[in-house]
């Protein structure tokens, strides 16, 4: 079962893994923002390979507890 956050919308909380154009849309940013916040922000949450790399597609994906753990990082300050 996936954990609810309270902090974060309910289309996002009720997962496990959120695309890159699901933390554009919950921070209301462009993808170049993600992926600089992504490179220069060590408390961002970091991206994801899912899938065997060099064999087929990988996903990029984020998990939704670490984008938790952000928000609340962000909010308390």
């Amino acid at each position: 079962m996936v954990e609810q956050y309270r902090q974060l919308p309910r289309w996002f909380s009720d997962r496990r893994y959120c695309t890159i154009k699901d933390l554009m849309r919950l921070f209301n940013v462009s993808r170049p923002t993600i992926d600089r916040w992504c490179r220069e922000n060590p408390q961002f949450p970091q991206k994801r390979k899912l899938g065997v790399q060099g064999v087929g597609n990988c996903s990029t994906r984020f998990v939704v507890a670490e984008v938790a753990a952000y928000v609340d990082l962000i909010d308390r300050s």
